[in-house]
């Protein structure tokens, strides 16, 4: 009968001050440890590190610069599955099949008289198994190809959603958006308006489904960037106080700092975060206040920053705060005026993936208040930059090639081309594309990604194997496929850029004059290695 002490190396554990750096050399050193105990000073396990999560998702997702001075109290995990050594194998297999299945895949550890013994794998737990009995080998394999079965399925479901969502979404934004700016008549304009309003509450539903279905895979992605707390307030100010003034309602943006405080960390997401308990707040206050307060109180290197979202609405019951973040939980207000039920879900896993917290609190004013806070690493010193003026066109005409095999998205692109001052030809596959690119007639490509006879990747990749100058033409994929991987893929293949589908005017333009520059730029490196 095998005891868990049995197949639980002692692996010499590690105290919750230990940095990130540290572990990173154990585990360079250690190339058989596939786990680290977190130990207090009696000796008692408070946590874990699993080699896996740490080398590819810790350092992929925050990069070295933000964890490697850290304390593993940080970021462990801190809900390991914890057994007296004296458990047979078979029974701990049995307990954890019943309360937590998932977990024979992760590593667990072993005590004896509630103090550190060793640590275990599934590794360790198939190889105490295979000679004894297949059963609970062959359930745990069977759990991760039904787990990644699962994954795989979930996500190609959600992939193809997305692209047929968004197809006719982009027809749809993208007319109204040309409507809004050509029309005339004022008495159209909230008409408009509405179409543009309930199509955007369509897109982030969609994005919101995207990021969860991410975050459950572990691939909800982080991007790292140097920006100021100002231009963040700055958003949030310009963003909420139109829409907030339009519903009647006071709206204020509060912020406490030190001015000029320069951070390195993801600001869209945290821009999501509070997009998302702004909304809610908006939508669920029918009259009096939303406010805002942000502050960033620099601390040892990092910016401690916080976010609260208060109002005046009906407020969340004490018995649903425990779950509000969880998905689909909605409250019966919350119900009745519509919605999912994703977006708080979203907001909770974006800022426990920047190591922060997020809560929810009745507003001692009535209503609701949402708090959260993050650790960004801090930039000190960095001067400001001003923002660069938004363009009305191209800065020289243009005669753009249109590869799309949707008639709405071709007109789109050719109504907008022909807003910013250029000429266009458009073609429905990725042939055609190819060939016409060929001809040298074209400055620019707009290449849709899924099209019949040929997709936008491989007419890319023909179109940069050509021998001519024609074959440098910039290319800009315009897409509904909107996962970072797809992304590194189109790039990968010779394209220049990517813009999201459903098509913003402003972002199509900055795209189209900033990938016309970098090619203005290189041709003058090729002109300059040639002379």
């Amino acid at each position: 009968m095998t005891l868990l002490l049995d197949i639980a190396p002692f692996i010499p554990p590690v105290s919750p001050t230990v940095t990130g750096r540290e572990i990173y050399q154990r585990f360079e050193d250690e190339p058989d440890t596939l786990c680290i105990a977190v130990v207090d000073e009696e000796g008692r396990p408070v946590g874990l590190i699993e080699r896996n999560a740490f080398l590819v998702r810790m350092a992929a997702q925050y990069g070295y610069a933000l964890w490697s001075n850290r304390p593993v109290s940080r970021w462990m995990r801190t809900d390991p599955v914890i057994a007296d050594g004296d458990m047979t194998v078979a029974e701990f297999c049995g307990r954890v099949m019943e309360e937590r299945p998932s977990e024979l895949l992760q590593g667990f550890i072993v005590t004896c008289g509630g103090r550190y013994a060793g640590v275990g794998t599934a590794l360790s737990l198939l190889q105490a198994t295979a000679s004894a009995t297949s059963t609970y080998a062959q359930e745990m394999t069977r759990l991760a190809e039904d787990a990644q079965a699962s994954l795989a399925a979930k996500g190609r479901f959600l992939a193809v959603m997305s692209h047929e969502i968004r197809t006719p979404l982009n027809g749809v934004l993208a007319v109204a958006e040309i409507v809004r700016r050509k029309m005339s008549d004022p008495e159209l304009s909230p008409f408009v308006e509405t179409i543009i309003e309930s199509g955007g509450a369509l897109l982030r539903l969609l994005n919101d489904a995207l990021d969860l279905s991410r975050a459950e895979a572990a691939a909800l992605g982080l991007e790292e960037e140097p920006f100021p707390v100002a231009r963040l307030v700055e958003d949030v100010r310009s963003l909420w106080s139109p829409k907030a003034e339009l519903q009647g309602l006071a709206f204020q943006v509060h912020y406490d700092g030190p001015d000029e405080t320069w951070m390195l960390g993801d600001r869209v997401r945290l821009q999501q975060v509070f997009n998302n308990l702004i909304g809610n707040a908006l939508k669920f206050t029918e009259r009096g206040v939303v406010d805002v307060w942000i502050s960033a109180t620099p601390e040892s290197g990092y910016v401690r920053l916080r976010g609260q979202v208060a109002d005046t609405g009906p407020g969340v019951p004490a018995d649903r705060m425990a779950s509000i973040f969880e998905p689909f939980q909605q409250t019966d207000v919350g119900a009745r005026f519509g919605g999912a039920g994703l977006g708080l879900a979203v907001c909770r896993q974006i800022v426990e993936r920047m190591d922060g917290t997020i809560a929810v609190h009745p507003n001692p004013g009535g209503g609701a208040l949402f708090t959260f806070e993050v650790p960004l690493h801090h930039l000190p010193g960095q001067p400001a930059q001003a923002a660069p003026e938004a363009a009305e066109g191209t800065e020289r005409a243009l005669h753009v090639l249109i590869a799309d095999d949707n008639a709405v998205n071709r007109t789109v692109a050719q109504t907008l081309c022909e807003m910013f001052g250029c000429t266009s030809e458009a073609v429905e596959d990725g042939a055609a594309a190819w060939r016409a690119a060929e001809s040298g007639r074209f400055d620019l490509v707009l290449m849709d990604v899924k099209m019949p006879v040929m997709d936008g990747v491989e007419a890319t990749r023909r179109i940069r194997s050509g021998p001519s100058s024609s074959s440098q033409v910039p290319i800009l994929a315009v897409t509904a496929n909107t996962d970072p991987d797809d992304a590194d893929l189109y790039r990968r293949a010779g394209m220049n850029g990517v813009v999201e589908k459903p098509i913003k005017p402003e972002r199509l333009l900055a795209a189209m004059n900033v990938v016309l520059d970098l090619e203005a730029a290189a041709a003058g490196e090729r002109q300059e290695a040639a002379g």
